[in-house]
């Protein structure tokens, strides 16, 4: 390839870069306003806020039912040590 040649390949590779990243930009520019529009509408953030209530809740239940199960199991090893010494392969605290 003669040197000509790759300048004017470097030239429109250049000049087709940076028009394309200005499309590109304003395409983007375009995206982020129509979903600025969607998020900041009233529906929308109110269906956000029952949502995150929702989930705070299931959050909280699902906590609560955990430490019942903890319980219930640590009362069950503490009665597994009452009576006729338990497991005879337990170690001594969990008979």
């Amino acid at each position: 390839m003669k040197a000509g040649t790759k300048m004017t390949l470097a030239a429109g590779l250049g000049a087709g870069y940076v028009l394309g990243t200005r499309a590109g930009r304003e395409q983007y520019e375009k995206m982020r306003t129509a979903v600025r529009k969607v998020a900041d509408a009233p529906a929308v953030r109110q269906t956000a806020n029952v949502i995150q209530v929702q989930a705070f809740e299931i959050t909280r239940n699902t906590a609560s039912k955990g430490r019942e199960a903890v319980g219930h199991v640590v009362e069950t090893v503490r009665h597994r040590g009452d009576g006729d010494g338990g497991d005879p392969g337990a170690p001594d605290d969990l008979r």
